[in-house]
């Protein structure tokens, strides 16, 4: 009897299992074809509003001032406000100093204290500064887009000019309302933080630009994120305050049936943790926020993907919800290998389906790693092949952290009002270092010819 019932939930797990998995080994194949985004660029014409909230940034908040300073497009288009959030240091300061330094006339600095718990974070912040604006009549009727930047954030200097001529490439009644940009990392010479590199790579070459080229949900990722100020006042504001506003804004306007693009062009470039510690806090944050956003959405995305009046938007819906389940998935997955290891133990494990779900995940735990060699250009391809092992290594590491996260989130997804800061120090853009290049020479030399040949060739069909 006990046999019976354990192979019978094993059996159930591993097909719930072996369905997210199939929907990535699809996503990843699909972006083995899907490398390349073309749109013309356009002049300079949508005027954007750019918020950096800042809490205690001291350190790095003047590198941040003095990238963004470089940004090439009409200063007369885009104005940065940079909100110094309940601050106890000098960022306000700091701020105010770089902008002097820049000579940044479209800069500007907005301080915000509140002493009610319950107000304080980004989101609070966000949702402040837009009223504040609006107040004097400077946000819905002044911009077109709304931009977010985190204050360790550095940015590719054509980043508005490629979100502005992206936009303007639709069909005026078929323009998204939001478009995410390439999510890159700043910092990638520790074991932690290039984990979090690595799965940069993959997660937009191989979950992104294949969803976007599908018509599917691309994720927003937090920053680097372009809104319209029509959705925006359409929503009533900025007010998701959950741990993950980002995947809650996404969510409320995929039940609304809106569109949201993705740029393979152009990257923004975010420090991310360099200690076992620091990344579990912040993921913990993320599955905290994933959780509470799931249960709170997740079967408003159920009955909308099943309204048959809506019925263009069910894949669209189908795949939003997919994401929404990712951290119970992943809760599935744990559980299914503990199963696994009481079947084997037993005697009992289910062959076919527990090889099949097996061999789909070695492809994938093989295909991700070797994807993230397609992406950018021929410097980066071979930087990416040099550093393979220590890559999956991290990729690796990185995972067994947001196992723990997820358990952690589940249990804490209730509270969305402590936000535990992530401290920033990187104030540059570190280069690979190195000792991480530990791939057989020759099969480097063989796999960057080829990867030259292969650039030269495109650009020959290009040109």
């Amino acid at each position: 009897m006990v046999e019976k019932v354990v192979t019978t939930v094993y059996f159930v797990l591993l097909n719930i299992t072996s369905v997210f998995v199939l929907y990535y080994a699809f996503l990843g194949v699909v972006g083995l074809f899907v490398r390349k985004q073309r749109y013309a660029m356009r002049e300079d014409e949508l005027k954007f509003c750019i918020f950096v909230p800042c809490h205690n940034e001291e350190t790095v908040i003047g590198a941040t001032v003095e990238n963004l300073a470089k940004i090439r497009y009409a200063p007369r288009l885009f104005d940065i406000y940079f909100i110094a959030d309940n601050c106890s240091d000098r960022t306000a300061e700091a701020i105010r100093r770089a902008i002097e330094g820049c000579k940044a006339s479209n800069f500007y600095v907005l301080e915000r204290n509140v002493s009610d718990p319950a107000k304080k974070g980004k989101p609070h912040a966000m949702n402040w500064g837009i009223e504040l604006l609006e107040a004097e009549d400077k946000f819905y009727n002044k911009y077109d887009m709304f931009m977010i930047f985190d204050a360790d954030n550095f940015v590719d200097a054509d980043i508005l000019k490629h979100v502005n001529s992206q936009y303007l490439s639709f069909k005026e009644n078929k323009r998204p309302v939001m478009i995410q940009t390439y999510l890159d990392s700043k910092n990638k010479n520790s074991l932690i933080a290039r984990g979090y590199y690595a799965s940069y790579r993959i997660t937009n070459g191989f979950f992104q630009l294949p969803k976007y080229a599908l018509g599917l949900v691309p994720a927003i990722g937090g920053t680097g994120f372009a809104m319209t100020t029509d959705f925006l006042k359409e929503i009533g504001g900025y007010h998701c305050t959950s741990l993950v506003e980002d995947l809650e804004i996404q969510t409320i306007a995929t039940l609304k049936g809106k569109r949201i693009a993705y740029n393979h062009n152009v990257r923004i470039y975010d420090e991310k943790p360099t200690k076992i510690k620091q990344s579990a806090v912040q993921k913990t944050r993320w599955a905290q926020g994933h959780w509470f956003v799931f249960f709170k959405y997740g079967w408003r995305m159920f009955l909308h993907m099943l309204n048959p009046k809506q019925i263009k938007f069910f894949f669209k819906r189908l795949d939003n919800l997919l994401y929404l389940s990712s951290t119970l998935f992943l809760l599935i997955s744990m559980i299914t290998v503990v199963f696994s290891v009481v079947c084997i133990s037993m005697g009992i494990v289910p062959h076919t389906p527990f090889l099949f779900t097996f061999s789909i995940s070695l492809f994938l735990t093989l295909l991700f790693p070797l994807s993230s060699l397609l992406d950018g250009n021929k410097k980066e391809k071979k930087r990416a092949l040099l550093a393979f092992f220590p890559n999956l290594l991290a990729s690796f590491i990185g995972g067994l952290i947001f196992c723990y996260a997820d358990i952690v989130g589940l249990l804490h997804c209730g509270n969305q009002k402590v936000w535990k800061k992530t401290a920033h120090r990187v104030t540059t853009m570190e280069t690979e270092k190195e000792e991480l290049r530990i791939v057989p020479s020759r099969a480097i030399e063989i796999m960057v010819e080829v990867a030259a040949t292969e650039e030269e060739e495109e650009n020959g069909r290009v040109g």
